[in-house]
């Protein structure tokens, strides 16, 4: 495989070859032709000379070209001039053709031309050679330039790239990189913006994976140690097996299963390949099933549940959309006091329907607020409470599936309201 350097080079030097051969062509073929229009000029040269002569004219004489041998006939056969001199007539007579002349049909006499080459003269012969060593000359300069050039030209594509890829490959195998130069032409700059956001992102997501897999230990661990030792106290006899004790025990195993389902569906959410089925169906109808699976939960804690469902359509899987809901509702009867209220809104707006989940519970300090969609984020706020504490990060994915938006705000006044806007 050759390398982006080697590539370019050849390309370039490639390219210049091909150039200079066109040009080449062009010059002969130029050459050629203005020799041909050379020799036509010189013959019309003669004849007009000729005319004039053979129709007395003293003056077409001294118009004989003199770099090539011309003789001038009268109709008789008699040389009556020459740029040569008569005496030299008779050298010339093997190799001479005579042309005749007319003036209508009346024959006025005959003239011979010798060789009409532009090399037969000395002077045009050097004008020539003069030519041809400039040319070749110019040839070599410009291919040693044109080699320069694309040496320069590839260095500054190719080391640039080359930069990328080394960055990118120590991304590839997880070694600790320094950022990569966004240098070099437009898009290999922008390839190193990429690979450098990238590398960001990659470091961002392995310290969360480390983060979660300690949280994760960390939330499984108390269960399981609580289970333990309280099997190992019954089979110790230090506790007797009575019911409260083992349902103390299995309320233990009960966090540890919902910690462990709330996992698998949030990786499954997480997969690049998730499956949604889409539909539309109504806001109303939703606000009742949410009411009616929460009906025991309110009734025991003597929330007041309100409920504002216009007429609108939801776009959507609508499982999914329910379950999100659920987390966040489940989140607002948890925080919120005996005989306090939970309102819920789903209300059309310009662009999308936006839902509200509304309860007068205490108020979440301002700093964990930005952290509750983290995943087994538990803050002072919901430390002691029942959750797994990835029932927002769920309901934040799910939104994120339907291109939506979710956000929470909370304060003394107005309580804590999560927002979830949907597109239709």
């Amino acid at each position: 495989m050759r390398s982006l350097f080697r590539r370019t080079f050849i390309a370039f030097i490639s390219s210049f070859a091909v150039l200079l051969i066109v040009l080449g062509g062009a010059l002969v073929a130029g050459y050629h032709h203005s020799l041909s229009t050379w020799s036509a000029r010189r013959m019309t040269m003669v004849e007009n000379a000729a005319r004039r002569i053979l129709s007395g004219s003293p003056a077409g004489e001294e118009q004989l070209p003199q770099d090539v041998p011309v003789f001038i006939y009268d109709a008789s056969g008699r040389l009556i001039a020459s740029n040569r001199g008569v005496g030299r007539r008779r050298d010339l007579e093997h190799e001479e053709q005579r042309v005749a002349l007319r003036a209508g049909e009346r024959l006025m006499g005959y003239y011979s031309v010798g060789s009409t080459v532009f090399r037969n003269d000395a002077a045009n012969r050097a004008l020539a050679q003069s030519l041809v060593r400039a040319a070749a000359a110019g040839a070599l300069a410009a291919f040693a330039a044109a080699v320069v050039a694309a040496w320069g030209f590839a260095r500054s594509l190719s080391n640039p790239a080359a930069r990328v890829a080394e960055g990118i490959d120590s991304i590839a195998h997880g070694a600790p990189t320094e950022p990569i130069p966004e240098q070099g032409a437009e898009e290999i700059a922008r390839i190193a913006h990429a690979a450098n956001m990238l590398a960001v992102r990659l470091s961002n997501e392995r310290s969360l994976r480390a983060q979660w897999a300690q949280d994760v230990a960390h939330d499984l661990r108390t269960p399981i140690a609580s289970i333990r030792a309280q099997l190992e106290a019954i089979v110790d006899g230090v506790y007797q097996p009575d019911p409260k004790r083992i349902n103390g025990t299995l309320a233990e195993l009960g966090r540890v299963e919902r910690l462990i389902a709330d996992l698998d569906e949030l990786m499954r959410l997480e997969e690049p390949n998730v499956k949604m089925n889409l539909s539309r169906f109504s806001a109303a109808d939703l606000a009742a099933t949410l009411a009616q699976r929460f009906g025991h939960e309110l009734e025991k804690k003597q929330i007041l549940w309100e409920v504002d469902a216009q007429d609108a359509q939801l776009s959507g899987d609508e499982t999914l959309l329910h379950r999100a809901l659920s987390n966040v509702l489940a989140n607002a009867i948890r925080h919120t006091p005996e005989r306090g209220r939970i309102r819920l809104a789903l209300v059309r707006g310009g662009e999308g329907v936006r839902i509200t989940v509304t309860n007068d519970g205490p108020p979440i300090p301002p700093h964990e607020l930005p952290h509750l969609f983290e995943r087994l984020y538990r803050g002072e706020y919901a430390r002691n409470s029942d959750g797994s504490g990835l029932g927002l990060t769920i309901a934040q994915r799910i939104v994120l599936l339907h291109n939506g938006t979710i956000d929470i705000s909370s304060n003394t006044a107005e309580g804590t309201t999560v927002s979830i806007a949907l597109p239709q």
